[in-house]
């Protein structure tokens, strides 16, 4: 009888050290905040707080109101879109980059409206760090 009940309880904590090992391996990671940062141009900046789930938009430093609408860092690339808070049909900025594995900096293109009342298109090469 003795033995039986040993048995028991071994089984027992084998199945709750099971349960524990798979709650913790089904739980979301806690990721350290990571920040993007974009210069652009000679005195233009972005800067992007990924958030930490994905799926989520994040938010960004910008010099006008902007809302991000698409957001994707994954897979050694970068992609960002973002409209202009007051007049959504106005796209503000956009970033394509891929990682660049020497320089450790997502490299590619970017694409932005600077300009308050008017239109003010920009384009051209830029470099993003992560930090």
């Amino acid at each position: 009888m003795k033995r039986v009940l040993s048995l028991a309880a071994c089984a027992f904590l084998a199945l709750l050290a099971s349960l524990t090992i798979a709650t913790a391996a089904s739980s979301p990671l806690i990721t350290r905040h990571r920040t993007i940062t974009c210069p652009f141009l000679v005195n233009g900046r972005l800067t992007i707080d990924v958030p930490p789930r994905s799926g989520a938009m994040p938010t960004i430093d910008f010099d006008y109101p902007a809302k991000v609408t698409m957001f994707s860092f994954r897979d050694r690339n970068l992609f960002l879109v973002a409209v202009d808070e007051a007049s959504p049909s106005r796209l503000r900025i956009i970033i394509s980059a891929q990682l660049n594995r020497n320089s450790g900096r997502y490299d590619g293109q970017f694409f932005v409206d600077s300009g308050g009342n008017q239109l003010m298109h920009d384009n051209g090469p830029v470099h993003c760090r992560v930090g």
